[in-house]
């Protein structure tokens, strides 16, 4: 993916990687799914050895000793940057929020997105070559369908949908996307 000049990549677990930087950048899932997304992105860090990992979400406390231990290991390990709000990288800007303004290079971690194909839902990485949307990290169906009023209002121009599908990505334009049920 491309996006305002920055090579991207979507990963089958919901995570983005920005391979110039070495950062993995994930959007926290619901607090209940906390512990095993620091399971996923413990694993996820060992194979992909990035030297930043940006947490696109609200602090993880709570957690059972055993991930709390993991994610200490992590933030050792790895530049952790946390973004409860907004985190400019030039040139890219990563917000927890989707905001109304589009700016090119906008990456944002709410509303998760889930594409409708041949009436399955999937997550997905939504992108429009200004902004991308992130799927909440890890293996969680929750989110907003891309084709509710609520998300499209959020692109304005067409947009792609890279389904996270049974551990591949899948590509569809907007066209072959299907309204919620």
């Amino acid at each position: 993916m491309l996006l305002n000049g920055v090579h991207l990549l979507p990963d089958a677990s919901g995570a983005l990687v920005w391979p110039a930087r070495q950062l993995l950048a994930v959007a926290s899932p619901p607090t209940a799914m906390a512990a095993q997304a620091v399971r996923r992105l413990a694993a996820l860090a060992r194979q992909r050895r990035p030297r930043s990992i940006l947490w696109m979400g609200a602090p993880l406390a709570g957690l059972p000793a055993r991930e709390q231990r993991e994610l200490e290991r992590l933030q050792a390990e790895q530049e952790w940057i946390a973004c409860e709000d907004e985190i400019q990288l030039a040139p890219l800007t990563f917000r927890l929020q989707a905001g109304g303004a589009n700016k090119a290079g906008e990456i944002i971690a709410r509303p998760h997105p889930l594409a409708r194909c041949d009436g399955q839902v999937w997550p997905a990485f939504v992108i429009d070559g200004r902004r991308l949307a992130l799927p909440a990290f890890g293996p969680t169906g929750t989110g907003t369908e891309v084709m509710s009023p609520a998300f499209l209002s959020l692109f304005r121009r067409p947009f792609q949908a890279l389904m996270l599908v049974n551990g591949r990505i899948v590509t569809r334009p907007r066209a072959r996307l299907e309204n919620p049920a």
